[in-house]
């Protein structure tokens, strides 16, 4: 049985390592908790808003600071699981002798296109810190959230070097996972 492959009654969600499964359960109930958020500070926001007369002060920025967490904090999972939207035009006619090949390649972009990206946003997240830069009506440090997604954009940078890695080993497919 290939790596890959499942018996019937395992379950898909815990099929891969416990490293995966780890990277899943860490990145995605960090993800869950804060969407949970946006939906208390939504729904708060909202009922202040129109039955009160009193919309949550600052909710627009809380908001935004939650999407923000929540896009990043997803990442890792999303790497790991190499969920990332594709589009599939030319799978149908790609020779399965290539896939592997294929998909270095397509790790190897990734890897520098969002290490590139965490290292920018560290920089930016310095360069806030330094400034002092605050949230218009909140008044609370914008560093912090920039800081959580270099820190997401970093481990997911580290797993795309860790899928790049299997490949070159010999793996010919994703790790299984969550879906």
């Amino acid at each position: 049985m290939s790596e890959t492959e499942l018996t019937p009654n395992e379950d898909l969600w815990r099929s891969g390592s416990p490293f995966t499964t780890a990277v899943h359960l860490v990145s995605g109930g960090t993800s869950g908790v804060l969407l949970f958020g946006l939906m208390v500070v939504t729904i708060i926001d909202v009922a202040g808003r129109y039955v009160f007369n009193a919309p949550l002060p600052g909710g627009s920025e809380i908001v935004q600071l939650i999407m923000a967490a929540i896009i990043y904090s997803a990442l890792p999972s999303v790497n790991r699981q190499e969920g990332h939207i594709s589009v599939d035009l030319l799978d149908a006619i790609t020779p399965k002798r290539i896939l592997r090949t294929r998909q270095i390649v397509v790790n190897l972009i990734a890897l520098g296109v969002l290490g590139t990206i965490t290292w920018c946003l560290w920089l930016l997240a310095d360069s806030l810190r330094q400034d002092g830069e605050t949230w218009e009506y909140l008044k609370w440090q914008r560093a912090p959230i920039v800081y959580f997604m270099c820190l997401c954009s970093g481990i997911g940078t580290i797993i795309i070097l860790l899928n790049l890695l299997r490949y070159i080993r010999g793996a010919r497919r994703p790790e299984p996972g969550f879906i």
